[in-house]
């Protein structure tokens, strides 16, 4: 079993873990592939790493020594990317950002160590272009009371529909940061946390660089690049790929349908769904809102703006205004490789199941289709939470998802049932206990029967205190039972997936550095099976 049971990763995804054959073939490389003459592939294509001398330009200003060491091996030697990327949440939230980024980076140094040719480069794609503020405006975290608590920054109307490398925080992230500090359990780490937090995410503070600040603060040492294909000077250098998709416009979306049903034929889901209407491009006119282009009559629309170009019109704004224009998430995978020499993309369960839907686009394109490693899946174990497991012996990876499920059957195992039955055939048999005694004390002594049954009477009043002293006992340990069962499933499973709900501050403010140290140290190079982590 690779995941819980509370985890339930879609078909697709499982069948590439195992290789099925009918699911690998929609990938351009199998899960282990043979990596030189893959790594020789990309780094001879002319039409990938346009971009790798930005990636350069904008990691060479790093304060890190890692960073500046990694820059100097890529002046030296060939070099393909380890990309990975995701939604920039807010306080790098949800954790499996986390996992992502340590699966690229270990997948790197794997490489770096066993193929000393080339240089393997983990990189982390900054999402700066995406718009969907719901997504990355909140964090969560458990609190002194190991109670889940959600943090959320305010609607941000005027700014709807904007991409995030647009936004800037207001002076709500001040009241927030203060309410999330007196939230969380006060540690040795919290000080200095918050004083970092601050010095990034503060009034007027650009979303992009805060974001990028906390992760470099959270990986330094590792040698991680970031990209941040926002760019101008990026975008300046995807003018032939954007112009691409215009003009290959109907070709791709035959490529990308080619792939779903490709997806069908193997017996598995397709995930996201080709929409003939859609022309998988967005434009941000003016710098302004992200609007998702359509085909209509042969034009590119999007009627709600009133927008209307020709094929010939629109290539001519590229021209003029690259930086306008920016990818969707079927497009996302292909400008990468195009800008960067991707060897492979550290992906998430849903990525997996889409990315199997773009071999024939990467074909049209003239890409290479990088190797897809999925990331890691991870449930940190806090201290007290490991103790509970190991003290109740339980396996959580058999947690139900439903609370009071799980609390049941634990206490059902501590109710012993033996107690009571014993007290129950105590009082069945007392009225017989009590004739057999007297008959006996009347054959002794006559006078003595009144004694003996006031003494059988308060033998069985203390008795009775005992059973209700028991059974008080008994509730009391259900209670703390309860409470210790409740905080375990909340610790593991908070409202889902710990690693889909909780924000990576919740584990720096509490333990430093020392959880991303263990997740180091013990998750694998590559993905074999979900983890439990003991911090």
């Amino acid at each position: 079993m690779t995941h819980p049971l509370y985890m339930k990763p879609n078909p697709l995804y499982e069948h590439y873990l195992r290789q099925t054959e009918r699911v690998a073939a929609l990938f351009g490389q199998k899960l282990n592939p043979r990596w030189p003459h893959l790594a020789a592939e990309i780094s001879g294509n002319a039409g990938q790493g346009r971009a790798l001398d930005q990636l350069i330009a904008q990691n060479s200003d790093s304060v890190d020594d890692s960073v500046r060491r990694r820059i100097k091996v890529m002046e030296e030697k060939p070099v393909v990317c380890i990309v990975t990327g995701q939604q920039m949440g807010l306080f790098v939230s949800p954790l499996y950002i986390v996992y992502k980024t340590i699966s690229a980076i270990k997948l790197a140094d794997e490489l770096n160590a066993r193929q000393p040719g080339y240089c393997f480069v983990p990189v982390f794609w900054l999402e700066g272009e995406d718009h969907d503020y719901d997504e990355v405006k909140s964090v969560r975290v458990l609190d002194k009371s190991g109670d889940l608590r959600t943090f959320s920054l305010n609607d941000d109307q005027p700014w709807q529909g904007f991409p995030m490398n647009r936004r800037h925080f207001r002076e709500d992230i001040d009241e927030l940061l203060f309410k999330l500090r007196e939230c969380l359990t006060p540690t040795e780490y919290s000080r200095e946390l918050f004083a970092f937090l601050k010095t990034l995410y503060h009034p007027g503070a650009d979303w992009l660089r805060a974001f990028h600040g906390h992760m470099a603060g959270l990986f330094s040492g590792k040698g991680l690049l970031f990209f941040n294909a926002g760019d101008k000077r990026v975008k300046e250098r995807s003018r032939e790929f954007f112009a691409a998709i215009v003009t290959q416009n109907d070709e791709m979306l035959q490529s990308f349908a080619l792939g779903a049903e490709r997806i069908k034929n193997s017996s598995c889901k397709v995930q996201v769904n080709v929409q003939p209407g859609r022309a998988y491009l967005f434009l941000t006119e003016g710098g302004g809102r992200r609007l998702a282009l359509e085909r209509q009559n042969g034009y590119f629309v999007h009627r709600e703006a009133g927008l209307k170009y020709s094929r010939d019109e629109l290539l001519r704004l590229l021209e003029r205004q690259p930086e306008w224009f920016s990818s969707t998430v079927l497009t996302r995978p292909l400008w990468q490789s195009y800008l960067l020499p991707t060897l492979s993309y550290v992906a998430g369960p849903a990525e997996i199941a889409y990315w199997a839907q773009l071999k024939p686009a990467f074909e049209l394109f003239g890409l290479t289709m990088p190797h897809v490693q999925p990331r890691h899946s991870v449930t940190l174990l806090e201290p007290r939470v490991a103790k509970l497991l190991k003290r109740f012996e339980i396996n959580p990876a058999r947690i139900p998802v439903d609370v009071r499920a799980f609390v049941l059957h634990h206490l059902k195992e501590k109710e012993m049932p033996e107690l009571k039955a014993w007290f129950e055939e105590l009082h069945r048999m007392k009225d017989e206990k009590e004739r057999t005694l007297l008959k006996l004390v009347e054959e002794i002594d006559p006078t003595l029967k009144g004694p003996a049954r006031k003494s059988f009477y308060r033998a069985m009043e203390i008795m009775d205190q005992m059973h209700s002293r028991l059974v008080r006992r008994l509730r009391e340990k259900e209670t703390l039972l309860t409470d210790q069962l409740t905080h375990v499933h909340r610790a593991i499973i908070p409202a889902g997936a710990q690693e889909r709900v909780l924000g990576a501050i919740y584990f720096q403010n509490k333990y430093g550095t020392r959880w991303l140290e263990q997740l180091f140290k013990e998750l694998p190079d590559r993905f074999d099976r979900h983890r439990y982590v003991e911090i």
